[in-house]
């Protein structure tokens, strides 16, 4: 394998400043690949390089988040992709969203009730949002003003998993998943499907005289719907019929940012994230903030096959649906073609 990977050395900035908490890769000139500004590019042109590059990063436990396209195109939610759309159209979108999904009904009463009653797991639930959220703790500023935004980006996670366009940019933590949504598509026009990988690092960043600002926001949606959803009183019929609207975010080990800067595309974030880092003291180290896996469309029938035999991942695992009955047929028909 080319290069020479090396894990964050000691004597960076506390975990809680960008540090080992978030392990990330570093790249130098030995790499032999193109590495700018944090963001390192590499090739696999087959299963086996994919599969060797993966098992190092793990290997070091390196925490990335994982998405793959069918092509490179830069990393914007999709209700930013066509157009910029003001906040009230966004929100006016969400609303309508709302009134149309199915069982719209029982998901509002949902977490009506449990907003209404304060649950130990609602709370609980809450204050890992505002974690997730906050860069800091402000007393003027406490977790029951995002109970909204809380509740909101819960629709937003579901209709992204359903083809909604929503500000959430949706990752997993498996690459191998990450590698079957690069390729399960058929596109001819694209010589290189593309896996990126972003770095958890690159959740904040530090500002001057120890100010904290968050630029992106890492979400996990599901857990908080599991963690309500256990301390819910309610009949186990209702329960299944909220549970089952999460299923395609848990088989894709499903993971959102999004952008505080609704139109700037996560490359950009994450070489501001490198810019900062470089600026401050003693800093030497290059951090990879992003990612980018580039891997031959010719290769696309022996990567799903090796995806399907060694790491049962089909339309099948990753939509548990009937949609993903028809997907995972029409798919192998298209390829004994």
């Amino acid at each position: 394998m080319k290069g020479r990977i090396k894990q964050v050395a000691s004597g960076l900035p506390k975990e809680n400043e960008m540090g080992e908490k978030y392990p990330a890769l570093r790249y130098s000139d030995t790499l032999f690949e193109e590495s700018k500004n944090g963001v390192w590019t590499v090739e696999c042109n087959s299963w086996k390089e994919f599969e060797d590059r993966i098992g190092e990063f793990k290997k070091k436990n390196y925490k990335y988040l994982w998405r793959g396209q069918s092509c490179e195109r830069p990393l914007l939610p999709s209700v930013y992709r066509d157009c910029t759309p003001d906040d009230n159209r966004v929100k006016q979108h969400l609303s309508q969203f709302k009134k149309d999904m199915p069982r719209a009904a029982d998901l509002e009463e949902f977490l009506r009730r449990a907003k209404t009653e304060q649950t130990k797991e609602f709370e609980k639930a809450l204050s890992k949002y505002y974690k997730m959220i906050r860069a800091k703790a402000d007393d003027n500023d406490p977790k029951e003003n995002y109970v909204t935004d809380f509740i909101n980006d819960i629709y937003w996670a579901i209709g992204q998993h359903h083809g909604l366009k929503t500000p959430l940019l949706d990752w997993t933590t498996d690459p191998y998943k990450a590698l079957f949504f690069a390729f399960c598509k058929e596109e001819e026009k694209n010589n290189n499907r593309v896996v990126f990988g972003l770095a958890e690092k690159s959740i904040r960043l530090f500002q001057k005289k120890g100010k904290t600002k968050r630029y992106i926001r890492f979400l996990s949606n599901l857990d908080f719907v599991h963690t309500i959803l256990n301390g819910f009183h309610g009949s186990p019929d209702f329960k299944e019929r909220i549970g089952s609207m999460f299923r395609r975010i848990e088989s894709q080990n499903g993971m959102f940012t999004c952008s505080l800067h609704n139109i700037e595309e996560v490359e950009k974030h994450a070489k501001r994230c490198y810019r900062h880092f470089r600026n401050k003291k003693n800093q030497k180290d290059e951090i990879v903030f992003l990612i980018k896996i580039m891997v031959p469309n010719s290769i696309r029938e022996s990567v799903l096959e090796e995806l399907e035999g060694k790491k049962g991942i089909t339309y099948k695992t990753m939509y548990p649906d009937l949609q993903g009955a028809a997907l995972c047929c029409n798919l192998k028909l298209d390829l004994s073609q």
